[in-house]
């Protein structure tokens, strides 16, 4: 028996065959130049922001919108300890199609990019590592069928996040291949980087580098606004200073290393013993300053007797030494008839209690 190999039959075979080819391979290259374009318009957009969250919802966005054919993306970062991890940003349609999301942290344990099929109709164990784990108990309304999970590193600490993709399609990433996700999981890393760089640059320009207080620059900027805030709005407002007497003197005994270590335990006892919304700034070497909103000058001068107290029965442990500080408390509340920030500093200065004892 003979076979034609051209018969029509299987030459309209062939040819519907190399059309989905053909069809399919158009589509990828389609997928693949507009998540192409996205990168690109990303990357131009990038430098005008230091914002993590907005910076890393926008990178979402541009992606979801440059493509029908992903579900939602997510981006999450690592928590110390953490049981479970909440995404930092979810962008897509994912709102109807989960109630409770959360994710266990062994999703964070894998250093290179790994992919998972939804797992339909099968029991896991509740803290089984799957990206699909918002599903859990429901995983009849889980519209993506496939994740692409990429770790996210900063610097030497290792796996700090991810970014996870979920596409409708079982076959997607595997059809598109992992570089464009590669790529866009490198400008989030570069986003993550210039925020947390924009975060420490603006921590050395108004964090007092000691005491981890506000510098006196951001303290005056805060009491300036506090002050204008309290001149429009009729509200309490008023300033403690504390000023740590005979600090020479810690410096001649034990040196400036353990006397600076003394001046940020003086700062670290003061900052807990006052309320969580005190803010708090290094105003000179061993002066620090105490904004008090809403606190008019009765309750100041309370606060002000009590906190002298408090300071006056209270040692300070560093290293092995054990030291009372002799410490002056100045109590100041604005006025309508105050000019401003200095005449609030001079009135808390003139008004200052005597020093809680004698220096150490």
């Amino acid at each position: 028996m003979k076979f034609n190999l051209f018969s029509r039959s299987n030459l309209m075979t062939t040819l519907l065959a190399t059309t989905r080819i053909a069809s399919r391979g158009q589509r990828t290259d389609s997928e693949r130049a507009s998540l192409t374009g996205a990168l690109y318009q990303m990357l131009e957009q990038l430098p005008l922001s230091n914002q993590l969250l907005s910076s890393a919802e926008q990178l979402c966005r541009s992606i979801i919108d440059a493509t029908d054919e992903l579900r939602f993306i997510w981006i999450g970062m690592r928590e110390e300890s953490a049981g479970s991890v909440a995404p930092l940003v979810v962008e897509g349609e994912y709102a109807r199609d989960c109630d409770d999301w959360s994710l266990p942290s062994a999703c964070f344990d894998s250093i290179a990019p790994y992919s998972q099929a939804a797992l339909e109709n099968v029991a896991v164990p509740s803290d089984f590592p799957s990206l699909f784990a918002p599903w859990r108990n429901n995983t009849d309304s889980c519209t993506a069928h496939c994740a692409l999970a990429i770790p996210l590193r900063s610097g030497r600490s290792g796996v700090a996040g991810l970014m996870v993709f979920y596409a409708a399609d079982i076959d997607y990433f595997s059809r598109l291949g992992l570089v464009p996700f590669q790529a866009f999981s490198h400008v989030a890393e570069l986003i993550w980087k210039q925020a947390h760089l924009s975060q420490s640059l603006t921590q050395q320009i108004e964090i007092d580098g000691l005491t981890g207080l506000m510098n006196r620059r951001k303290t005056v900027f805060v009491l300036t606004a506090a002050i204008d805030h309290a001149t429009r709005s009729g509200e309490a407002l008023s300033v403690l200073l504390c000023r740590v007497q005979g600090f020479d003197k810690l410096n001649d005994v034990y040196g400036w290393f353990d006397a600076d270590a003394i001046l940020a335990a003086f700062a670290s006892l003061v900052a807990a013993h006052l309320a969580p919304s005190v803010q708090a700034g290094r105003w000179t070497g061993v002066e620090f300053v105490y904004i008090l909103q809403g606190c008019d000058a009765e309750q100041a001068d309370v606060l002000a007797v009590q906190l002298s107290q408090y300071l006056q029965g209270q040692a300070l442990h560093v290293k092995n030494l054990s030291i009372r500080l002799s410490v002056g408390v100045g109590v100041a509340t604005h006025t309508p008839a105050s000019s401003g920030l200095d005449d609030l500093i001079q009135q808390a200065i003139h008004q200052m209690l005597p020093a809680t004892r004698p220096l150490f």
